[in-house]
């Protein structure tokens, strides 16, 4: 039994001689198991508590869920046209129709889960190999969400974004309580401005900004105001509107710089803007809210939808685990495999020097889209406006929720260590938002329904089966992704000579559950290399990453990342 002291080492690893710089987050996000366990509760209970009773019901075997894969007669029209231009991307060009519908009818649907609501957004991050397709199906879906925006802000009569507020910001300058005085009282009425919430739907797809073009900032105008001949200096401060501000797509067409993935100066409160974001649109919980140096609070009302794409970067694993961000999306990964790059490039080689002019149906899709949001419309209008009526749920829905949930468990369940771990803190909101897409696939029903107009807005098992199909090749991805990243971070340990050292005391003196001592491992790799402690931990920062770690009182533990128990 080695008897080397735990706080020697860590003596050693506090020293000067050994700094590591890991480029790690801090950012101040919640905690996710936390959250995960709360919703898990609360969204499950009922479905945990009726499970065997659900198994013992032979009726059950007789509910009728959809075998088939069709989608939606709507959305199975974008994705064939979507993917003429846009080869092999069935699944992100599906995820990029379910977008423009839940961003669409956010105002007209609530989604109830016992005591919780939920808005119909879905958030896409689809990262892929560079060069596959994904700014082809861009240059679809974004012409079409413009003429899309553009309908709704006409019918419904939106204020453009640069006039919200103006008649407000006049009509209290005539009323002469514009200024707030030297003081940090704010005439209430310059507050309501502050907070006005813009109306019309657009698409923000700014490249390069900082946290305050982002959210938007206070504008300060200094004027000499005289009362009783006695003139004084006094500050209008006028609010500016972020560009993430308002409706519409949160579009990012490199999400590597998005400050997500590594920190820089200028965008350090993406992760907590985003993840603010993301939240249900009712509520406070949802605005972004910034206290800047002098002025009134910054206040960000946004209920976009995300809608993001990159290449696989370097910390993709490291960035999953740490921000709790893309929980909350639907994450789609590819690694695009040599024989489909191989057919795009003979695809390139084959059209090279010949035009052919491809008449994206950019228009017509523009109008399907919004014949949905004016049905949809018209259903919230039937209810009295109360948004959790819109939908109804019909008999099998709970049903094949049930037994689709359990499909995605048994996914899960298959996979070892860090893999399982990972996806797991993916199930709870992935559940959520089958449920949600099963509602946007019964909306996207609703305009080819032709019988009675009751039988619209109401989610059927078949929706359900149908948003399975998508999660179900997302959640894969993910899981895929996982399993070959370790494989290659193994192999790039092993040709490491810092590493082959580790890895070898690593699987002399691993237990059963995988875990070691970190300071056995640190002393065998000392005495295995008869080299110094300082010089063992110049070796470890180098492989580290490849290692998670836990505590046990004053013990740490060290287990190799994907080492089946």
């Amino acid at each position: 039994m080695n008897d080397t002291n735990e706080e020697d080492w860590m003596e050693v690893e506090d020293s000067e001689e050994y700094n590591i710089d890991d480029e790690s987050i801090d950012l101040p996000t919640e905690s996710l198991d936390e959250v995960l366990k709360e919703q898990e509760e609360k969204f499950v209970e009922e479905i945990i508590t009726s499970h065997k009773s659900t198994e013992e019901n032979k009726t059950i075997e007789n509910i009728e869920i959809a075998k088939g894969e069709r989608l939606p007669e709507l959305l199975e029209g974008w994705v064939k046209e979507a993917t003429n231009v846009s080869h092999y991307n069935d699944i992100p060009a599906v995820m990029t129709g379910l977008v423009l519908i839940g961003q669409m009818v956010k105002e007209f649907v609530k989604i109830p889960i016992k005591s919780s609501i939920i808005d119909s957004r879905v958030h896409f991050i689809w990262i892929q190999t560079s060069g596959t397709g994904k700014s082809e199906l861009m240059n679809f879906v974004l012409p079409v969400s413009t003429q899309l925006w553009e309908k709704i802000n006409g019918f419904e009569g939106f204020v453009h974004r640069d006039e919200i507020g103006k008649s407000r910001v006049a009509e209290i300058a005539k009323a002469g309580n514009l200024f707030h005085t030297e003081g940090e009282t704010i005439n209430p009425a310059v507050e309501e401005n502050i907070d006005e919430k813009l109306q019309q739907f657009d698409n923000f797809d700014v490249v390069e900004y900082t946290d305050a073009a982002l959210i938007g900032y206070q504008h300060p105008t200094i004027e000499a105001v005289t009362e009783d001949d006695e003139t004084k200096l006094e500050t209008t401060w006028s609010p500016v509107k972020g560009a993430l501000d308002g409706h519409g797509l949160a579009r990012w067409d490199e999400f590597t710089n998005a400050g997500v993935f590594k920190q820089s100066q200028h965008k350090e409160g993406v992760v907590t803007y985003l993840n603010t974001l993301m939240n249900p649109i009712w509520g406070s919980s949802q605005v972004i809210t910034k206290k800047l140096k002098e002025g009134p609070t910054v206040h960000c009302h946004s209920e976009r939808s995300v809608l993001a794409t990159t290449f696989p970067p370097d910390n993709l694993d490291k960035t999953i685990t740490e921000t709790g961000l893309f929980q909350r999306a639907v994450l789609y990964i590819w690694e695009v495999p040599e024989y489909i790059k191989d057919e795009i490039d003979d695809m390139v080689t084959e059209n090279f020097g010949e035009f052919e002019e491809m008449k994206k149906p950019i228009k017509n899709y523009a109008n399907l889209f919004f014949e949905v949001y004016k049905l949809t419309k018209s259903r919230y209008n039937d209810v009295e406006k109360d948004a959790t009526k819109t939908i109804k749920y019909g008999k099998g829905f709970k049903e094949a929720l049930h037994l689709r949930k359990r499909d995605l468990r048994r996914m899960v369940s298959e996979e070892d260590g860090m893999i399982r771990d990972t996806a797991r803190t993916f199930m709870t909101r992935l559940i959520i938002m089958m449920g949600r897409i099963s509602v946007l696939c019964c909306i996207a029903d609703a305009k080819d329904i032709n019988k009675k107009k009751d039988e619209r807005f109401t989610v059927t098992a078949q929706n359900v089966n149908q948003a399975y199909f998508i999660i179900d090749k997302c959640y894969k991805s993910l899981i895929s992704w996982f399993i070959q990243s370790l494989k290659v971070r193994k192999s790039d340990m092993m040709k490491n000579g810092n590493g082959v050292c580790f890895l070898k005391a690593y699987n002399d003196l691993k237990g059963e559950d995988g875990f070691v001592p970190k300071n056995a491992l640190f002393e065998k790799v000392k005495q295995d290399e008869n080299i110094s402690k300082a010089q063992v931990y110049n070796r470890w920062k180098t492989i580290q990453n490849n290692f998670e770690v836990k505590n046990d009182s004053r013990t740490r533990f060290v287990k190799l990342k994907g080492d089946e128990k």
